[in-house]
Formats: structure tokens, sequence, C-alpha cells
């Protein structure tokens, strides 16, 4: 049966977007990522489609989380009969999480699964010896992605958005292709789809942003999606090279780095443009708390400040990294934590507080929020506490 100009043109800049991008190679072998939903299904069709011209061994990966009962095994069951539609094995796999779980990772439940989901691909691929995932995000989630880190106030790591290709074996082929097209797609080949009923919940900031938002914005401008999109691949190359250039700069004004922490020449450091100290800042800190999320923005800015007051002596706790100046250096320490069982034998520590602030309780290495209230009230909200200090 001879395919439409439709279905011609999508596949057609789908192959073009992975071959200008390097996304896949000739004779990959692929899982590829199918929840059931529409952009899924027509990255799975699209890349049936393109399999011969590329040799391409493909195979489907769904992970059934079970959140959502009947349906969530009703999708399970369609992307088996989806394989067997297309020629393409499948395998299911079922991981079941807990929402304490994701409160002790200290994540939202949704970025939690989203990273146990990726974890059980990738064992998909490890297991069939295939070297890629490919996942079906469109141009509507890259913008959608966009807004929501800039209603954060993310800086260009955020406003980058989602990148075509991510670690050694995520690849995105549909990144450049609007929905409006894969539902025209899919609706040219006669293709069914299942709906996710959570993405109509508006308790989730996306779908409050694709419902309420989006709808908004294409009135002032029809385009905004790809508009959206260009300006995040253009964020997305600069974060690139400022991360770059950081790199180097953090090489110039290392003078020492070991076991005990990480020292950084002031004069050094201060000869670099802001958005250069920032980046190598937040890169100590990064190396010795071990945790890839970047810091706050205020918690840089409170570094840096000190930084330019030149003072030697102060010292500030972030996370759990102590930082601080001594005489022309900065320094950053991992900041000692003592064992819960240990408490009894610790001895008693003088902390400086400052309202409103925030602190490292040191046994455990909780952060505390620190206000003044006037108010004589008691009240009695969830994770709060209310004690009288004496002034110093």
């Amino acid at each position: 049966m001879a395919h439409s100009s439709i279905v011609l043109k999508m596949e057609e800049q789908v192959h073009r977007h992975i071959k200008t991008r390097n996304l896949l190679s000739s004779g990959d072998r692929i899982v590829v990522a199918v929840s059931g939903g529409p952009d899924s299904v027509a990255l799975l069709a699209c890349l049936v489609a393109l399999s011969t011209r590329w040799n391409w061994g493909l195979s489907i990966g769904h992970v059934n989380h079970g959140l959502r009962g009947a349906e969530s095994e009703g999708d399970a069951d369609f992307v088996e009969q989806l394989g067997s539609h297309f020629g393409v094995p499948v395998n299911v796999q079922e991981v079941r999480l807990k929402k304490q779980d994701a409160k002790l990772a200290k994540q939202s439940f949704q970025a939690f699964a989203r990273k146990a989901r990726y974890h059980a691909l990738e064992n998909m691929v490890m297991e069939s010896g295939a070297s890629k995932i490919a996942t079906g995000h469109t141009a509507d989630d890259q913008a959608e992605t966009v807004l929501m880190w800039m209603l954060r106030g993310s800086g260009t790591g955020g406003l980058g958005g989602i990148p075509p290709k991510r670690g050694d074996f995520i690849v995105r082929p549909l990144l450049d292709i609007p929905r409006n097209d894969i539902m025209a797609y899919l609706a040219e080949r006669q293709l069914t789809y299942r709906m996710d009923s959570s993405n109509s919940q508006p308790m989730y900031l996306r779908n409050r942003l694709r419902q309420d938002l989006m709808p908004h914005l294409k009135v002032y401008s029809p385009g905004i999606v790809h508009i959206l999109s260009r300006q995040a691949e253009i964020i997305r190359e600069d974060h690139a090279y400022l991360e770059h250039v950081a790199a180097k700069a953090f090489q110039q004004a290392c003078v020492s780095e070991d076991e005990r922490g990480i020292q950084l020449d002031r004069t050094v450091l201060l000869s670099w443009p802001m958005a250069i100290r920032r980046r190598v800042v937040r890169h100590g800190l990064q190396k010795i708390d071990g945790n890839m999320q970047s810091p706050r923005f205020d918690m840089i800015k409170r570094v840096l400040d000190g930084v330019e007051q030149g003072q030697s002596g102060w010292t500030m706790q972030i996370n759990a990294v102590d930082v601080g100046q001594e005489y022309d250096r900065l320094v950053f320490s991992k900041r000692e934590t003592i064992p819960l069982n240990n408490l009894s034998a610790s001895p008693l520590r003088e902390i400086g507080v400052e309202s409103p602030g925030e602190i490292v309780w040191p046994p455990t290495g909780q952060r505390l929020a620190v206000a003044k209230q006037y108010d004589q009230t008691i009240t009695s909200q969830p994770h709060s506490l209310m004690m009288n200090i004496d002034a110093a």
C-alpha cells in the first residue's frame, strides 16, 4: 500500500533528524520505549518503516509501574499486541514503586518513577545486547519543559530543555516533530494508541502548562512550540560552551584537590566573568558533595558574595559542604556528620544562626530553615517546630 505525503514527510523528517544529529548508526540494535501513548506508537511505526534502510534490529521495551491499576495492565496488553502487529519482540517489565521510597530519595514521585523507568530500560539494553534506547519525546514536550524550567527560574542548564541524546544509550528521534504532526501521522496510518488518564490531572505542573498556558501562548505566537524548541537548542549549545570554559577556569584557579577538599585561588577566580565564576563554584560544591544536581542560585551567590568582599575567615555551610576563605584561598571541604548512634558521645557545639536563613544540623546533615515569628499563637503545621531562643 502506497503511503501518503503526510506519512512520507514525517518519516523523512525523522530520518534527517537521526542523521544530522548522529543519533543512530546503521546496524544498531534499538530498544524502543513504548508506553502505548500516541508519541511512542508513532516512534515505533517510524523506526519500523526506516529499519530496512538503516539495517536496525528493533525490540520494544515497556515498563509497567501498575500505578493506574487495570489501566496500566491494559497498556501492557496493548503494547504486546502492538509488537505482534509490527513483528517486533516485546519486553515488559513490572517495576512497582512506593511513594515512601521517593520521599526517602528526596524526589517527587514522578521524578522517582521516571528514574526507575530509565533504569529498567537500560537493563533491557544490557540484557538484549542492544546499543540504544529510543524515546518518543516530541517538540511539544521540549516546549513544555523549557516553560517549566523558565517558571522555576532556571539557568542555561535547565533552559536548554531535553537533549536529543543523553548518556551512552538514550536518543530522541521525534524531538523536532510537533504533536500535531504525530497525530496526523497516526490517523493516516490508522494506528490506535492508549491515553494515560494521569496526563489530564491538573495536579501536575506539566499538565497545567499543556492544558492552560500553551493554548494562550499560541494565540499570541502560533509557532510557539517551534520557537521554544529552537530557543532550547541555542541555549543548550551556549551552555555546553560555557561549561567547557568553566572547566578550564576551574583548573586554572584550583590550587589543590585531595581527600581533604578543594582550594581555589581567589584572585584567579575573580578574574573570570560572573557567568564563569558561578559555574566554577557550582563545580567545586558538586565535586565535594557528590550530588550532581545543581546547587541553588542563592547558595552560589552567598559564596561569591563572601569571595568578593575579600575578608579572610568567613565560613558557611552549603548542603553537606563547608565553604570558607582562608587568606587568598576559597576552601571547599566535606562536612563531617556524626552517626546517630554516637550522638550521646558528641561534644556540644556552637552553631551560628541567621534569621531568616538555613543551617545544616551537624549530627545528621539535615537542613533546617530558620525564621523569626512574633505571633505568640502556636500552630501545628507538619514538619515545623517553634522554640524560644535567647538573643546573643
